[in-house]
């Protein structure tokens, strides 16, 4: 290695610990990486050795689409991921020198459909780290124009993973202590629906008691690892493809809109699971978090008449009468119950639009269910 060479390479270690509390993360290293090495692209990534699921972690050279159409449907079929998984970690494999038959390839789907538009001809990559099933990698992609790949460089490459390694367990490790103390993890804990607060790795670093309560009643969403799964394949891509959109965009890579997945169930409504980016802010800012709200369509929200009383000033009796509207009861039903007369029941709904400030019964439910005595409310799942 050249003097040149030398300083650049040593460039790159800095930028890369650099990256263990730099907000953007890895996204600097692997730029740097690409320019020094003259590479089209390069991804940091996980994925699922059995089931191919994928989380994007930084990316650089490859256009959004064409990463997601990776995740969702061509993973795979990658010739060299599944090289790099059946052979020894923490080495890096190259397309044109590891792989058996390269005259073969075109005749790959992934390849005709996925590798040759792109104009890529050469690519490599490792696996980083493995931790059960799941695996970090780093995938590295070079154009027509580019030399192919040299065992030569492979071995630099080599050279950068046991920095790489040490690099993102140090990350890793300050992220859950950033999100430890961050003031989400328990504020979570108020609001009625179902929350899941995401690390950059996609992994679940907590779950409020709704959610808690909600993945113990044998729904179709079950944590295994940190790592969030569900009854279906194609949902569980989905969502890790939402997830990993919102955690780039808390980075500043991509546009902030939340993400939404549906989740099938049989012979009832499908779940609604939403994702939004989360930046996070304090001395050290890493960013790189993202909250997934579970919305159930059939489950009848529920509201505290206490909470009501206080918030909008009614009487205990005119609580529970709101209260009683909100879970869908009518005004007779409501008279029936209580052995009260409809004039009595029709007396405390005028005194409750008053109080409200509302005219009719739907624009008084309408405010309820908006209002904090349903966002601070604790669902009850059956168990």
């Amino acid at each position: 290695m050249s003097a040149t060479e030398r300083s650049s390479y040593d460039d790159l270690l800095s930028l890369l610990y650099d990256a263990v509390m730099a907000p953007g993360g890895f996204q600097g290293f692997i730029e740097a990486f690409c320019s020094v090495f003259r590479l089209k692209a390069a991804t940091l990534l996980i994925r699922h050795v059995n089931t191919q699921e994928m989380k994007g972690l930084w990316v650089h050279g490859i256009a959004k689409e064409w990463f997601e159409s990776y995740a969702l449907e061509y993973a795979s079929e990658d010739i060299l991921a599944h090289h790099m998984t059946a052979s020894p970690i923490a080495l890096f494999y190259a397309s044109n020198l590891d792989l058996p038959h390269p005259e073969r390839f075109p005749e790959n789907r992934f390849y005709r459909e996925w590798i040759e538009p792109q104009g890529v001809a050469y690519a490599a990559g490792g696996i980083v780290l493995r931790e059960g099933a799941w695996v970090t990698e780093f995938f590295l992609q070079r154009a027509p124009e580019h030399l192919a790949f040299m065992r030569e460089e492979l071995n630099e490459f080599n050279q950068v993973i046991p920095h790489l390694q040490r690099a993102i367990q140090m990350r890793q490790r300050f992220t859950e202590l950033q999100l430890g103390h961050s003031f989400m993890s328990g504020s979570l804990d108020v609001l009625a629906m179902p929350t899941l607060l995401f690390d950059e790795y996609s992994r679940v670093v907590h779950t409020n008691r709704n959610a808690n309560a909600l993945l113990s009643s044998g729904i179709s969403l079950s944590i295994e690892g940190g790592h969030l799964f569900t009854s279906d394949a194609a949902a569980t891509r989905g969502l890790n493809l939402e997830l990993t959109n919102a955690i780039r965009a808390s980075r500043g890579s991509g546009a902030e809109l939340a993400g939404v997945v549906l989740l099938p169930r049989l012979e009832r409504l499908p779940l609604m699971l939403m994702i939004a980016p989360l930046r996070l802010a304090g001395a050290f800012p890493v960013q790189g978090a993202a909250l997934l709200f579970i919305f159930d369509p059939e489950m009848t929200p529920t509201i505290t008449s206490d909470l009501v009383r206080r918030l909008f000033g009614l009487s205990e009796a005119e609580a529970e009468l709101a209260v009683a509207l909100c879970s869908g009861k009518t005004l007779d039903d409501v008279a029936k119950e209580r052995g009260t007369s409809m004039n009595t029941i029709k007396s405390q709904i005028k005194s409750i639009f008053l109080k409200t400030g509302t005219k009719r019964q739907s624009e008084l439910v309408s405010l309820l269910l908006a209002s904090p005595a349903y966002f601070l409310e604790q669902k009850r799942y059956p168990g």
